[in-house]
């Protein structure tokens, strides 16, 4: 059996538990799977300064976790990533970068929804840097904190709704949602509206079981050497 490191970058219990009972639902029996948070990070990840401060602490986490088969790193934001896959000796991906190569497998344009207006221009530079801008219909955000949301579905619910019938009318065929924080919510959107919705969290197990059923590795040349 595989033994699978997840890590939550920031310090939240509840986003932990949530990103638990997502990882449960998708019952993959073959898979040994271990959770963590960073108790040190702040408690949401909003700006490049908890990214930084997150992703030291993350990097030290790493360092010490020795026993695991591969590593996914459940931040949308996907901080420190690129110095987390040079020190990783097994694959290690976010939760992002797996949300946005499984959109390309199931639609042209995609829309991010993220929480606050400090996000848009994070997700487009994001986005830019992974070389997806075309590919990329809107980034759209519900002017919110986390904070504000993270206690309260029935609010998220309706947010992210709305949001999502905007992205589709600024060409959108697939949604990512932009946050950890948002997971559980794409059942319910894809019935409602008709759409296809990427939860990250999902595609983080997914395709890194994939990675280690095909026995793929990350690339120790170039980027990450």
């Amino acid at each position: 059996m595989k033994k699978i490191l997840v890590i939550n970058p920031n310090s939240s219990e509840k986003m932990t538990k949530d990103i638990n009972n997502t990882i449960n639902n998708l019952r993959i029996s073959d898979l040994e799977i271990t959770l963590m948070n960073n108790e040190e990070a702040p408690e949401v990840l909003e700006s490049f300064s908890d990214y930084t401060i997150a992703s030291f602490h993350t990097i030290k986490k790493i360092n010490n976790a020795q026993d695991y088969d591969a590593i996914l790193l459940a931040c949308f934001g996907d901080p420190g990533l690129f110095a987390l896959k040079e020190i990783s000796n097994v694959p290690i991906i976010g939760i992002g970068e797996a949300a946005f190569a499984l959109a390309q497998l199931l639609g042209y344009k995609f829309s991010i929804i993220a929480a606050s207006s400090k996000a848009k221009p994070m997700m487009e530079q994001m986005v830019l840097s992974y070389g997806l801008d075309k590919r990329m219909a809107s980034v759209e955000t519900l002017d919110l904190p986390i904070g504000d949301f993270l206690y309260d579905k029935e609010l998220l619910l309706n947010k992210v709704s709305l949001k999502c019938q905007t992205a589709i009318k600024n060409g959108a065929d697939v949604i990512i949602f932009g946050c950890a924080g948002m997971t559980m919510l794409g059942d319910e959107i894809e019935k409602k509206l008709s759409v296809t919705v990427i939860d990250p969290v999902k595609a983080g197990i997914v395709l890194l079981d994939a990675i280690l059923k095909g026995d793929f590795k990350v690339s120790k040349i170039g980027l990450y050497e």
